[in-house]
């Protein structure tokens, strides 16, 4: 997906799970000619989140490195890594809708 593409070397600002109405946000910074910009990642219809890291140590940065993604009829499948192929998230979901917005300060 070539907008997800654009946020390599992005890093993660948070991620808010909302179980019972399987939602995830995932928040990312990019900077553009010295400016922040946030990116909110609404997924909508979400039926699996997880969270993998073969290191329990923080990371530095939390830099998206690569994001996969694979389109079925009724479902996309996203991976998110973050340094290498041992930490990142996978989600699989209905529907994706990314929001630009300038973060505040």
């Amino acid at each position: 997906m070539p907008a997800l593409d654009a946020l390599k070397g992005a890093s993660l600002r948070g991620i808010w799970v909302d179980a019972p109405g399987h939602y995830v946000t995932i928040t990312l910074r990019t900077m553009s000619v010295g400016t922040a910009l946030d990116y909110n990642i609404v997924l909508e219809g979400v039926t699996n989140f997880s969270f993998y890291d073969e290191n329990p140590a923080p990371w530095p940065g939390a830099e998206v490195t690569e994001i996969r993604s694979q389109h079925d009829p009724d479902s996309m499948h996203l991976d998110f890594s973050f340094g290498s192929d041992t930490a990142g998230i996978v989600v699989t979901c209905a529907k994706l809708v990314m929001h630009r917005a300038r973060p505040a300060g």
